[in-house]
């Protein structure tokens, strides 16, 4: 069964407080891969970058999201859409 990552990040943002969504830096600094699948939803403009925040771990970095309009209208479509 594929995956459909948008809406998967769409739906987790949009369940979250604040609509925000954010994902932790590997140790070894590199992204995982819902890091570039939520900057291609940014240039879409369905969720917008909020930056990025050390945690309260050592280590512990974070890059933050959060669910626009324009992102919540395309969940209501996709989620329409399947229910049909």
């Amino acid at each position: 069964m594929l995956i459909n990552h948008e809406r998967r990040l769409l739906s987790k943002a949009a369940q979250a407080i604040a609509g925000r969504i954010s994902v932790k830096r590997e140790p070894d600094r590199s992204w995982p891969g819902d890091h570039s699948r939520l900057c291609a939803l940014a240039s879409l403009g369905k969720v917008r970058w909020l930056g990025e925040q050390v945690g309260p771990h050592i280590g512990g970095t974070y890059a933050s999201w959060e669910i626009t309009e324009q992102g919540l209208a395309s969940l209501q479509a996709m989620t329409s859409a399947s229910a049909a």
